[in-house]
């Protein structure tokens, strides 16, 4: 058949899904001392933007090349992370089971959700673009709900990306499982990939130059 022929359409089409899937598993085994979930996502970035703009040569050796780069800084960012998911945890587990008055726990659950929400998409940019920063920790947050603000459609796109697996390993039947298997083996490499491309497509970020040759 001719679009099994090698350099087909179809054949572009599986050798980056491949590609994908190798990204993803290494994602996922980098991500098990949970402490370096953001040197592993910045290191997914940093491939797909090489895979986005005609880089697609020893996926893994980047990926661990990028893992290792600025390491302290992703720990940093990864480590504030935590604690303002753990302190919003806490506020929802106090204002659920301790706060006196139906009303006012619901009222406070919903500002505490709303905040999340807020802080997750504005710091939505922030590993995306890590691996390729020079910036301070704090300067690339601040860079993050910056570029949010310019772009709330992409900013709220990217955080329907990040929320729809924890929807549906909550609310749909067997949800939890079909997570774990599919955003552990492609999912999470895949969603990655169209945030990348939309960030370029908005001019957020930038490709990498082609080299000029000499003739």
């Amino acid at each position: 058949m001719r679009s099994l022929r090698p350099g087909s359409v179809f054949d572009d089409f599986m050798s980056r899904i491949g590609d994908l899937a190798m990204l993803n598993v290494a994602w996922a085994v980098c991500c098990l001392p949970f402490v370096t979930i953001g040197a592993s996502t910045g290191a997914m970035y940093e491939v797909i933007r090489s895979l986005h703009e005609g880089d697609d040569a020893h996926v893994l050796r980047q990926f661990f090349r990028a893992f290792k780069r600025r390491f302290g800084t992703s720990l940093a960012l990864t480590l504030i992370m935590l604690a303002v998911v753990a302190l919003a945890a806490f506020d929802l587990w106090y204002t659920t089971k301790l706060m006196p008055g139906a009303d006012m726990a619901s009222l406070s659950w919903g500002v505490i959700v709303t905040l999340s929400l807020m802080l997750s998409a504005g710091a939505g940019f922030i590993f995306p673009v890590m691996s390729r920063s020079k910036l301070t920790i704090w300067a690339q947050i601040r860079q993050s709900f910056a570029v949010a603000l310019h772009h709330p459609f992409t900013a709220v796109s990217i955080l329907a990306l990040d929320i729809l697996p924890f929807a549906i390993a909550t609310f749909a039947p067997g949800g939890l499982p079909f997570v774990v298997f599919f955003w552990g083996l492609l999912f999470t490499a895949a969603s990655a990939y169209l945030v990348i491309g939309m960030m370029l497509r908005n001019g957020i970020i930038q490709p990498k130059p082609l080299p000029r040759f000499n003739r």
